[in-house]
């Protein structure tokens, strides 16, 4: 896992040095793409998470699925090979996909929503998208820093920006834009009870950009330092989740996907400092990267 991250880090430096002598998006190679559409979209076994929130990703690409009485919202559609799986998964829960009403996502970068044209065909389900992302969906173009392959093009049905809410059947999301990894990145917050306890949930939808792409000048999303560094504030704001979610989730399950399903208390995935942590990091090594680039010209 560590050295498949490493090859996918080292292929997006040289494809970004390629782009930016072009002015264009970054083409990477087939086998960094394979990763994504291979092993991590691989099918896996689903489960409740906790409450109303049940996991129905990939091995290491998410989709989250919530159940309300009228109708469910599912939280990213991955790649297009996890959408046979994604329906699989939501039926082995006991559930409908036909049921799914409205679709959301956490970034708009081909490994999360290369699935969402096909699942709101599938559905009918309604695409609700934060600003900046939404533009991205219905263009099918990555408009992030990063600048990677698109997908098949989407309706977006309600644009979103900062502080809105997404509501159904009792249950409510709230939308925190929070810009730098795409344009319209979105960590979602609900609250869901569980166990006689409630608890706070976020889906982080991402912080900083990818690495190796180009932070100054870049030609997709020419505010990316000073939206990332905003997002940070914003995050840092927000009252600490007792749980937090992620979009590559391997690492965050690995051990704890059995205990999940028995129900063990504590809640396995009891956040502690870990979303703190994560936050305080990303910035101390964002705010590295800045200077490193500055100090280089923009290299």
């Amino acid at each position: 896992m560590r050295a498949s991250i490493l090859f996918g880090a080292l292929v997006i430096a040289a494809g970004v040095a390629s782009a930016q002598q072009q002015g264009q998006p970054a083409q990477f190679s087939q086998e960094w793409y394979q990763q994504f559409h291979g092993p991590y979209s691989a099918p896996v076994e689903p489960f409740r998470i906790v409450g109303d929130i049940h996991y129905v990703g990939g091995a290491n690409i998410a989709s989250y699925l919530i159940t309300t009485p009228q109708g469910h919202i599912l939280i990213d559609t991955g790649t297009k090979e996890m959408h046979e799986a994604i329906k699989s998964s939501v039926a082995k829960l006991g559930f409908k996909t036909s049921d799914i009403k409205i679709l959301l996502s956490s970034h708009a970068h081909f490994d999360h929503v290369d699935g969402h044209a096909a699942m709101k065909k599938l559905t009918g389900a309604q695409v609700m998208a934060m600003v900046g992302d939404a533009e991205a969906l219905e263009r099918g173009k990555d408009n992030s820093a990063l600048g990677a392959v698109g997908w098949e093009p989407v309706k977006v049905d309600r644009v979103l920006t900062h502080g809105d809410t997404v509501s159904l059947g009792g249950t409510t999301l709230r939308a925190v834009h929070a810009p730098g990894h795409t344009q319209g990145a979105t960590t979602w917050i609900t609250t869901v009870k569980d166990g006689g306890r409630q608890y706070t949930v976020a889906f982080l939808g991402g912080t900083t950009p990818n690495d190796g792409v180009p932070l100054f000048d870049n030609p997709r999303h020419k505010t990316v330092i000073e939206d990332t560094q905003r997002t940070f504030k914003t995050l840092k704001a927000e009252k600490v989740p007792d749980i937090y979610l992620v979009g590559h989730p391997q690492a965050m399950f690995e051990g704890k996907i059995e205990r999940l399903k028995a129900g063990d208390t504590p809640h396995p995935l009891l956040n502690g400092d870990a979303w703190t942590k994560q936050i305080a990091d990303a910035e101390a090594n964002f705010g590295r990267r800045v200077a490193n680039e500055r100090a280089t010209g923009g290299r």
